[in-house]
């Protein structure tokens, strides 16, 4: 079963990153490449979480992926996604980026999507838009941050001009 959780800070000292092994460029609509890029590094273990999260990070956009792991032990790694999209929606058009993560914890695998998507509007509207049961959580420099109705995470909404740049940020784990 994959849910979406919320995030608790890190523990852990930050550590110098794994050799990376990198899966090539594959644009999708409607393919499984996530999960195919993580099975072609090796990557078993969080791949459904990794690939449930890729999913949701680019629906509603043609997008190519990139997908690095560590190379010696990709199953006691994180597996990582730099994604760029194109969107074509009446709401939102033209690029935007994510991010998805999936790694291994004691008794299964945690991960989260980031979002990154410029909206043609003011934040004032966009805001408007976000799901039912979002509210405001907090101010964090000027950036309102607001948590997602029906446990989505959180979004981040920058003023730029008239526009809107949203980053979302959502977790998600897996039990195995």
């Amino acid at each position: 079963m994959i849910a979406c959780v919320a995030s608790a800070p890190a523990s852990a000292a930050p550590t110098a990153p794994p050799p990376a092994r990198t899966a090539p460029d594959a644009v999708s609509p409607g393919a499984r490449v996530f999960a195919e890029q993580a099975g072609k590094l090796g990557a078993q273990k969080c791949a459904r979480l990794y690939s449930v999260l890729g999913d949701l990070v680019s629906q509603g956009a043609d997008y190519a992926v990139r997908t690095e792991t560590n190379k010696q032990a990709p199953d006691a790694h994180h597996i990582q996604g730099a994604v760029g999209m194109t969107y074509n929606l009446p709401d939102l058009k033209g690029q935007a980026a994510g991010l998805v993560f999936a790694a291994p914890v004691a008794n299964g695998c945690e991960g989260h999507f980031v979002r990154i998507a410029p909206f043609q509007k003011p934040c004032q509207q966009v805001v408007k838009d976000l799901p039912a049961g979002s509210v405001a959580a907090a101010n964090l420099s000027g950036v309102p941050v607001y948590q997602l109705g029906g446990g989505q995470g959180q979004a981040l909404m920058i003023a730029s001009g008239a526009s809107c740049v949203v980053v979302t940020v959502t977790p998600g784990s897996e039990a195995l």
